[in-house]
């Protein structure tokens, strides 16, 4: 070949080269979701955004096709780097969450004034308000965005330690789906989302005692870990692993039960204030209830104000839990259905929260954090054909944005944010039903093929 001829192809064979790099690729990709971020928090409209979630679905696209290159420190760099950036970009322009700035503020700074707060949250949330109270000063906003970090690290190198064929791709979606952002550092999902993950880590690994801690430390943050232990348990109890059960059930309880006795003991009515104010919530606009009910004239909200509690009738709020708990006795059942195969209860563990939160009467948009990890954990243990990988992280992606865009992109034109909603739950529903499907077709335990370590 002359040197001229060298020189024409010396541009395409060194873009194919970048774009045969995965790492480079979510690296431009995250630049450009920050970039999207500052335009959309300047100018008002959430039309970056969108193009944003275009490129990033683009981006995962590309790096599909050589996930084979994808390497763990190198992820979690990239990682780190998006998010610093991302908090900074937020800083930068003065954005502030009620939650973060206020709620978290006040009920840290209560505690460590020797008060225990009427909060919404259990025991380690409080803890954790706290030490944020602490580190920031009194102020939260900056000290939860920086404490929640180290928490998405952990939770993606955990989904990624499931080590099999389909892991990396589905570890980096939920690294740096920039759709989920805004819940990472405005919220603390993160923190009972890593232990989630990592709780089930360890009972794939056989560290049932650990795995309980684990998922008891989460559930005394928030409580949806619990569920996923609750799942274990009955599938320890059928496939009749008395030993393992008791020392899983044992570590769960000394962990979530410690955590709540000493506040039971310092301000009793104070520390159960988080399980009165949840059983009173009624059916709010995000949830999939308000959908279904709207239509039919059963359901009304204040549009300017659609998380708030809708108004229904009476007998709505309580066939509602009675729905939920009948789909959570199926998942139960489908446990049972799948016992002595671990891989197929790890991932009915895992869409034990996701089912609970989807149906729940009371719905967040950042509970799509844990859904999406607990996807990916369900995925990587029962999917092993890529074509299935991609479909589950197409389906997560397209879940994910419309998520964002009922908060907090929020559109409130036309009522198109009840679009958004329906695209969530409908897209949401049939990949949690997928994934339950698959699981009770996942094959008897076998030495899987494992990624060699890096």
């Amino acid at each position: 070949m002359t040197a001229s001829a060298s020189a024409e192809r010396g541009p395409d064979q060194s873009m194919g080269a970048i774009r045969r790099e995965p790492h480079l690729v979510l690296a431009a990709t995250a630049a450009i979701a920050i970039g999207c971020e500052l335009v959309t928090q300047e100018s008002g409209t959430s039309a970056p955004m969108l193009l944003a979630a275009a490129i990033a679905f683009a981006a995962f696209m590309l790096v599909w096709r050589e996930q084979e290159r994808l390497r763990l420190v190198p992820l979690l760099g990239v990682t780190l780097a998006f998010h610093l950036a991302w908090i900074a970009v937020h800083l930068g322009v003065g954005l502030e969450s009620f939650d973060s700035q206020v709620l978290y503020s006040r009920w840290g700074n209560e505690f460590l004034d020797g008060r225990y707060p009427e909060a919404q949250y259990p025991p380690g949330a409080v803890l954790l308000f706290a030490l944020e109270a602490w580190l920031g000063g009194g102020g939260t906003r900056t000290s939860n965005a920086l404490l929640i970090v180290p928490f998405q690290l952990l939770t993606v190198a955990a989904v990624w330690a499931f080590r099999t064929r389909t892991t990396p791709w589905l570890a980096a979606l939920v690294a740096l789906w920039p759709m989920n952002a805004f819940f990472w550092e405005f919220r603390f999902d993160l923190v009972p989302t890593a232990l989630l993950a990592f709780g089930l880590l360890l009972a794939a690994r056989g560290r049932w005692g650990l795995s309980g801690a684990a998922l008891g430390l989460g559930a005394a943050v928030k409580w949806f870990p619990g569920l996923a232990f609750a799942f274990l348990a009955v599938w320890l109890l059928a496939s009749r692993r008395p030993r393992e059960l008791g020392t899983h059930a044992a570590a769960f309880a000394a962990v979530f039960v410690g955590l709540h006795v000493p506040f039971l003991v310092w301000s009793f009515d104070d520390a159960t204030y988080t399980y009165r104010y949840f059983s009173d919530q009624g059916i709010t606009g995000e949830s999939v209830w308000y959908l279904l009910l709207r239509p039919l004239g059963l359901a009304t909200v204040n549009e300017r104000e659609f998380w708030l509690p809708a108004d229904v009738p009476a007998w709505a709020d309580p066939l509602v839990v009675v729905v939920q708990a009948i789909l959570l006795l199926g998942l139960a059942a489908a446990a049972v259905r799948v016992r002595g195969r671990l891989h197929a209860a790890l991932a009915i563990a895992a869409m034990g929260p996701v089912v609970f939160l989807l149906t729940n009467r009371i719905f967040s948009p950042q509970y799509l954090v844990p859904i999406l990890t607990a996807w990916a954990i369900a995925g990587a243990v029962v999917l092993e054909s890529r074509r299935r990988q991609l479909a589950l992280g197409i389906a997560a992606m397209v879940a994910t944005t419309a998520n964002a865009f009922v908060y907090p992109y929020t559109l409130q034109q036309l009522g198109l944010w009840k679009g958004a909603s329906a695209v969530l739950f409908a897209v949401g529903l049939a990949t949690t039903a997928w994934l339950v499907r698959r699981s009770l077709d996942a094959p008897a335990p076998r030495r899987r093929r494992r990624l060699s370590p890096r």
